[in-house]
């Protein structure tokens, strides 16, 4: 079994940025070019001209990455200060070796470590869409054409999902997401000394440092690695390695009752600032549904607490923060707002709809990232809400049984042995104890999940701060024992 070396390099010099270029060009001219007119292909050569591309590589505008193999360059990929991919090109002998993705991720991860982005942006060739989906990237708009080049413009959200953690434990499907998960990520992408990138990045200042990674394939095999994107661009293995690492909110198995009189449709919110124009460095991404298809002032009130609870965290930092938020940021030497929010409809019933919010934030800095759960469970007749203590009885034998499948799910969660029982039945009422802790539940296909989200602050020596979520499964026949007579339970019972 023989494995050949890769190095992933940063581009600096003249000679290095000029071959690179002829790769460029090269690959252009073979698959690219028939998409273009001839207006599209002298455009292309213009921007790709030595006497034009060399000044935006040596302003630090343009970034370009290499992927050598041995002495041979095997691939290229160039990205701007704001994220935007300008160039990625693979030598035809070296497709499907993962050189695409690996150059992407590299340009991802330098773009979120040294000017703090959350979203990347590419304008994709038409021959190059499909691959770009199998790396992630969404569809922004349609087929455009401008100066005689075709392009289909996409986006990226750089998040936990684009990154394979180390960890090894259990894939829990009770929903188990902490601070081990979570700080390990964005450090990451983000970086130990974000103050100091900021400064750099506000100033235009840059070291050119060997960002050069390594990694491996086998070409006696398929002639496929994996990278940070756990995708090979095989379907059908992308189905099996995402149903195998599924977590979070993305490990839900939803359900959806057939003939539903209403549909389900999906709002998002988004706002960038590099923090050039008067404000704060900044990213929101915030994604909810709404349902459609059906009229009246409980629909109406209904998308309105979808939608509140997704933007929470928006809200509370940017759009109507507090007197002390404000003070906060004044005081804050390198700040950072962001917020990405995905969600899952665990449940949707004739009269009935569960949905959970995963929100990964940053509150201030990028010290200052936590990870929620946030969830809504809503009649859909008169919108009424569902709490923990509306549908279960929080009695002595319920907080035993529950705590004992949180520990299943989180065996080494701090949080749960150093918090008493009575808090946690404190904050399965409905309390937001300390400002740290507060409950959630959805319902979903199996069951229900009751659960919290924790901010635990560690007691300095013997346990460490935590921040995430933890819910603890119940099948419907586990939990039949503990059910209120809540009316509740007549809109989810009869279908599972």
């Amino acid at each position: 079994m023989r494995y050949r070396k890769m190095i992933i390099k940063r581009l600096y010099s003249s000679q290095e940025v000029v071959e690179g270029l002829h790769l460029v060009w090269d690959v252009f001219i073979r698959e690219n070019a028939n998409s273009c007119t001839q207006q599209g292909i002298e455009e292309f050569a213009r921007f790709i001209k030595m006497e034009n591309f060399m000044p935006l590589v040596e302003s630090g505008e343009m970034i370009v990455f290499g992927v050598v193999e041995g002495q041979d360059l095997g691939g290229v990929g160039a990205v701007r200060r704001d994220g935007h991919i300008s160039l990625l090109f693979v030598r035809p002998d070296l497709r499907r070796k993962g050189i695409a993705k690996a150059l992407v991720g590299e340009m991802c991860r330098y773009c979120t470590m040294q000017f703090a982005l959350m979203r990347m942006t590419v304008n994709a060739s038409v021959v190059s869409t499909e691959a770009y989906h199998h790396m992630g990237f969404r569809d922004l708009a349609p087929v455009q054409e401008k100066n005689g080049i075709r392009f289909v413009p996409m986006d990226l959200m750089i998040s936990p999902a684009n990154v394979r953690s180390s960890y090894n434990g259990k894939k829990h499907t009770g929903l188990f997401i902490g601070i081990a998960v979570t700080v390990l990520i964005f450090l990451i992408f983000l970086g130990l000394l974000f103050g100091k990138i900021i400064s750099n990045f506000a100033s235009g200042e840059g070291k050119q440092e060997d960002s050069s990674q390594i990694f491996e394939y086998n070409p006696d095999e398929d002639g496929e690695i994996d990278d940070i994107f756990g995708s090979n661009g095989n379907e059908e293995d992308n189905k099996e390695s995402s149903s195998e690492e599924a977590q979070g909110i993305e490990a839900i198995e939803g359900y959806e009752a057939e003939n539903l009189p209403y549909t389900i449709t999906e709002e998002n919110y988004t706002y960038f600032s590099n923090g050039n124009k008067g404000e704060y460095p900044m990213q929101f991404d915030v994604k909810y549904p709404q349902i459609t298809g059906v009229e009246g002032e409980n629909i109406d009130k209904i998308n309105e607490m979808l939608k509140d609870c997704a933007m929470s965290t928006v809200n509370t930092l940017y759009l109507a923060p507090s007197d002390s938020m404000k003070e906060k940021m004044l005081e804050e030497s390198n700040p950072f707002l962001g917020s990405l929010v995905t969600y899952k409809v665990s449940y949707a019933g004739e009269d009935f709809i569960s949905v959970a919010f995963n929100d990964i934030y940053y509150a201030g800095n990028t010290s200052a990232q936590y990870c929620d759960l946030r969830t809504r469970n809503i009649r859909i007749s008169d919108a009424k809400q569902f709490e923990v203590a509306d549908i279960v009885d929080l009695s002595d034998a319920f907080m035993h049984d529950w705590m004992k499948k949180m520990k299943g799910e989180a065996p080494s969660a701090e949080v749960l042995s150093s918090v008493k029982l009575n808090d946690f039945r404190q904050i399965l009422n409905g309390e937001i104890l300390e400002n740290r802790y507060f409950d959630a539940f959805f319902v979903d296909k199996d069951g229900i999940e009751i659960g919290i989200t924790y901010h635990y602050p560690g007691d300095g020596k013997k346990s460490s701060a935590e921040s995430g979520w933890i819910t603890a499964p119940f099948t419907m026949k586990e939990i039949i024992e503990y059910k209120t007579d809540s009316e509740f339970w007549n809109l989810v019972q009869s279908n599972n």
